[in-house]
């Protein structure tokens, strides 16, 4: 008697862990997809495009950190990156700018890791655009969103 018992309940724990760890391909035959509500994203809600919204940004160890100053001309809205150096300047092996723009195009560019190398991008004039810095280190140090903001930081902005 307590070997059936014992055999029953390794069955039952057996069954268990296989339902457990199933996979489940879709529906069965016969049977109704339980309907799902579309989901809402930041640009239903927002109004702007879900990449016009930054992202919280990753800074490496500060042995590893590095500086790139982005500006934004105020009267022809030209977007500029310049490298400014670092600790870290010396383990980077690229850094890529991407510009964002509110009708939905990107655009990047790979900036050089010297002193004062940058890199250009037109912009808008009156209205934000949205610039990421990514810094790709060698090896294992990994890669890091060092800036990632609307460009000029300002709240609003006048169309006039």
């Amino acid at each position: 008697m307590r070997v059936v018992f014992v055999l029953l309940v390794i069955m039952s724990a057996m069954t268990f862990c296989a339902a457990c760890t199933g996979t489940d391909s879709g529906p069965a035959e016969g049977t109704t997809a339980a309907k799902t509500e579309p989901t809402v994203t930041a640009e239903a809600t927002t109004g702007q495009p879900t990449d016009m919204i930054p992202e919280p940004t990753t800074l490496p160890d500060n042995k590893y950190q590095v500086n790139v100053q982005v500006n934004k001309d105020p009267v022809y809205g030209t977007i500029t990156a310049i490298f400014r150096g670092g600790l870290g300047q010396n383990f980077i092996q690229s850094i890529v700018v991407d510009v964002y723009y509110p009708d939905g195009s990107h655009e990047s560019k790979e900036l050089g890791n010297a002193v004062g190398d940058q890199v250009e991008f037109p912009g808008n004039q009156k209205i934000q655009d949205r610039v990421k810095v990514t810094v790709n280190f060698m090896g294992v140090i990994g890669s890091y969103v060092i800036y990632d903001s609307l460009v000029p930081e300002k709240a609003v902005i006048p169309n006039s």
